[in-house]
């Protein structure tokens, strides 16, 4: 496994720890976030020394005709069905009501029937907002694992979808990498791929004209910004790790949930939510 990718998940455990420093309004978000981490970090852990079983001898082909290398609903999700149930015990003691009702209905399904849903879901039908938590809590360890088997050239991708599972980014972040100085970066809200983006790009709409692009910065958390497209409305989160080299991009983005509250009030909407659905 890419040493960074492992590396970056076991801090994130950590990283929460100072976000609730940092996002003293966010506690409580962030302490059900790492009850979600622990959880997702045996998966990983477990699947360590086991043999996935997932067909990626295709995924050089799909992703050079500009497709995702994965295609969801194709791959056999029953041999990881045993990682779902004890997600479901968990948020059965940490959930809310909203959620614990969500778990009561999953659980009352038969293996047959939660992979049909889980199917509907992947084909990219509506799902409610705690049947979409609950199913990318499950699958996102499981498809971080699988997405490190597959390598693309990342200078080359530069849409806004994942190249290896074709769900779209929830935040993005700059950096200084073999790409450049100052790259930034998209990262997937299901398995956490990242790939290279135009800085100065609309996700949504593609817009790179300068005044129609508009740039806020949290005042208290500096190294975190929101870009907005006057074009279409959207917005996403950029996180500059220049400044915070300690940041993981898609963990600030559920701290910063406040930034979410003032965008949304101005009246943007965010490209992707983010696993907890912000």
């Amino acid at each position: 496994m890419n040493v960074f990718k492992q590396r970056e998940r076991e801090f994130a455990l950590k990283r929460i720890r100072a976000l609730k420093e940092k996002f003293p309004e966010s506690r409580e978000i962030l302490s059900f976030m790492e009850r979600i981490l622990s959880y997702q970090k045996d998966v990983i852990e477990d699947l360590l020394d086991k043999d996935l079983d997932i067909d990626i001898s295709s995924a050089d082909s799909k992703i050079g005709k500009g497709k995702p290398a994965l295609k969801l609903t194709d791959i056999n999700w029953k041999p990881f069905l045993g990682y779902l149930w004890p997600l479901l015990n968990l948020l059965d003691q940490v959930g809310t009501g909203e959620v614990r009702e969500g778990v009561s209905y999953l659980k009352s399904f038969s293996k047959e029937e939660t992979l049909s849903n889980l199917n509907y879901f992947l084909e990219g039908q509506m799902a409610d907002d705690v049947l979409r938590f609950i199913f990318m809590a499950w699958l996102q360890p499981i498809l971080y694992m699988i997405a490190d088997r597959i390598e693309f050239n990342k200078e080359q991708w530069l849409k806004n979808f994942c190249p290896v599972c074709g769900f779209r980014p929830s935040v993005s972040f700059i950096t200084d990498a073999e790409e450049g100085e100052g790259a930034r970066f998209l990262r997937c809200s299901l398995c956490l791929t990242d790939w290279l983006y135009v800085r100065t790009m609309c996700v949504n709409c593609g817009n790179s004209e300068d005044d129609k692009l508009e740039y806020f910065v949290d005042q208290d958390q500096n190294y975190i910004h929101i870009q907005t497209c006057k074009l279409c409305g959207h917005y996403i989160k950029i996180v500059d790790m220049r400044k915070d080299g300690f940041a993981v991009p898609d963990l600030e983005d559920i701290a910063s949930v406040s930034l979410d509250l003032w965008a949304q009030e101005k009246g943007y909407v965010k490209f992707e939510r983010n696993l907890l659905g912000f």
